[in-house]
């Protein structure tokens, strides 16, 4: 590394870790006043709360990285410039393009970093801050206790249950169709009462009817194997966003759901999501790098940036939410934001350096 990119990643480094360590903070006290009265008057301890906020750090780092990332580029190449410093690099033939790909190489590295830190203890910290919220403030599980009315396709047979206890391991109203090659239905399994197993139902007082033949069989006991686990199902409906979920699980669901014919476009979006928001941490970087192509005052500079990353979260929220509705695909919902503001500051600074 040479020494003007030492120099830059000492600087950014400090200049990110004053924002970041002011930001979490601000975002702890927001929410600690937010939620204190609720956690005393349920009675939580001192350590109770402290290990709520304590897992609840690393998810604000990862939804806060991004744009203060952007705010630490803004700062450093403000100040260089207050400095002269930039003029100096000019001076001795160092374009403005040499620190730019500095920085853009520095902010891959640490999207890098941001997308493991997201899907370790970013998914640990949502998981555990979500069940003491809801398991000792709010008194309740934070896992679904049961499935209703409940659609899936499986193979030849289209499946309906009313109710399944996925922690009892049990269900009741199960009705499957089984269709024959044409697409009329060829027989009807019904039964009262069933067990869940992985992969497999176990049915119980099974009645087979036939509707060609208008043949009705009874059947004590029977296997059904199919190709879906019901806590698929139990984990969309669960009270956990999908923050909570590593991206390896949401693949599986996604993969699961969509061959049972079950709408996938929520977790579909928020598994492309999974790599799009980290990766806006490179977004914001070109953003902050087309500013200061056109904008060296480093009040305005920060005035504008903020501006900026509120119109870069709400074309990301709108677009995620038209992408979970099916209006548009998941990838486009999940990259809209990305790819808008992307493109148009790579354009500003090609403009730039042309000139």
């Amino acid at each position: 590394m040479s020494v003007l990119n030492k120099y830059l990643l000492r600087q950014n480094l400090f200049y990110t870790a004053v924002l970041l360590f002011s930001g979490t903070m601000v975002y702890l006290i927001v929410d600690f006043v937010g939620r204190m009265n609720a956690m005393v008057e349920a009675g939580l301890g001192m350590f109770q709360v402290l290990e709520y906020f304590a897992f609840k750090m690393p998810l604000i780092v990862s939804q806060t990285m991004p744009a203060i990332f952007m705010l630490g580029v803004m700062i450093q190449l403000a100040v260089m410039h207050r400095s002269n410093e930039l003029v100096a690099m000019e001076s001795s033939a160092i374009s403005f393009r040499k620190p730019a790909s500095f920085f853009l190489g520095y902010a891959m590295v640490v999207f890098l970093l941001l997308f493991v830190f997201s899907e370790t203890l970013g998914v640990r910290g949502e998981q555990v801050t979500r069940q003491i919220w809801n398991e000792e403030v709010r008194d309740r599980q934070a896992g679904v206790q049961g499935l209703e009315d409940v659609w899936f396709k499986d193979r030849d047979y289209m499946i309906h249950i009313q109710r399944a206890h996925i922690e009892d391991g049990r269900g009741e109203e199960f009705t499957a169709y089984k269709r024959s090659d044409p697409g009329r239905i060829q027989e009807i399994i019904k039964a009262p009462e069933f067990e869940i197993h992985k992969n497999r139902l176990i049915l119980s007082q099974v009645t087979v009817f036939k509707p060609h033949s208008l043949e009705r069989q009874n059947v004590q006991e029977m296997e059904l194997e199919v190709k879906i686990d019901l806590r698929s199902f139990a984990l969309v409906d669960a009270d956990l966003p999908y923050q909570a979920w590593s991206i390896f699980t949401l693949a599986g669901l996604v993969s699961q759901l969509r061959e049972s014919g079950a709408s996938v476009e929520k977790i579909a979006t928020a598994l492309h999501s999974k790599v799009a928001y980290p990766f806006a941490l490179v977004v914001m970087t070109l953003l902050a790098l087309a500013l200061f192509t056109r904008i060296r005052n480093i009040y305005a500079l920060v005035t504008l940036g903020l501006v900026i990353v509120f119109f870069y979260y709400t074309v990301y929220v709108f677009a995620g939410s038209y992408a979970e509705e099916g209006l548009v695909s998941p990838f486009i919902g999940a990259w809209t934001a990305n790819l808008f503001f992307g493109i148009l500051s790579l354009l500003q600074i090609f403009w730039v350096d042309r000139r």
